[in-house]
C-alpha cells in the first residue's frame, strides 16, 4: 500500500474516489452528467488551500483524504500559524480494515505537524467516530454550528 500526496494528475481518481463514495451513501449509481467539469473546476480553484491524498493498492486508487488549510489571523506578539480541516476520508468497502485510511490519516497529521498547524478538525460519521477517537481526536465542546442548508 502507497499513500502519496495528490497531484494534478491525480483529479480523475480523486473524483472517482469521490463519485464511489456518494454512490456507496446513496445506494445506487448517481447521475451527473456535470460531475466531472464541477469536480475539475475545484481543483483548480481550491488547489492553494487544499492539500489531497491518495492511497494505492496495486497501483489502484482505493482511499482519499484532503485537509482546507486555515490560516489564522495574525495576532500582535504571537507567530503566524494555522489550522487543518481534515475532510473526505474515504477508503473504498473492500479495502477498510487492512490500515488504509490510518496510513491516510498518518499523513494528515505528519504534514500538519510539519507545517506547525495549531490543530486538526474534523466532523467524523457516526460509524468513523472509533476510529478518530482511537486516533487522539477528542471532542471539543467549546465548538458551535449553525447550519445553513438541509
Amino acid at each position: 500500500m502507497r499513500c502519496r500526496p495528490a497531484g494534478d494528475d491525480d483529479v480523475a481518481v480523486l473524483a472517482d474516489l469521490r463519485r464511489a463514495w456518494t454512490e456507496e451513501d446513496a445506494g445506487a449509481v448517481v447521475d451527473d452528467p456535470g460531475y466531472g467539469g464541477r469536480f475539475d473546476a475545484f481543483w483548480a480553484a481550491e488547489a492553494l488551500r487544499r492539500t489531497h491524498w491518495i492511497a494505492e493498492l496495486d497501483g489502484e486508487g482505493v482511499g482519499m483524504a484532503s485537509v482546507v488549510t486555515m490560516a489564522r489571523m495574525p495576532q500582535p506578539g504571537e507567530p503566524d500559524s494555522a489550522w487543518g480541516y481534515v475532510h473526505h476520508l474515504y477508503v473504498r468497502p473492500g479495502c477498510r480494515d487492512r490500515g488504509v485510511g490510518r496510513a491516510l490519516l498518518d499523513a494528515v497529521v505528519a504534514e500538519a505537524r510539519q507545517r506547525g498547524f495549531h490543530q486538526l478538525l474534523l466532523n467524523p460519521r457516526p460509524r468513523s467516530l472509533p476510529f478518530y477517537r482511537r486516533s487522539g481526536f477528542v471532542s471539543a465542546d467549546h465548538l458551535l454550528v449553525l447550519p445553513l442548508s438541509r
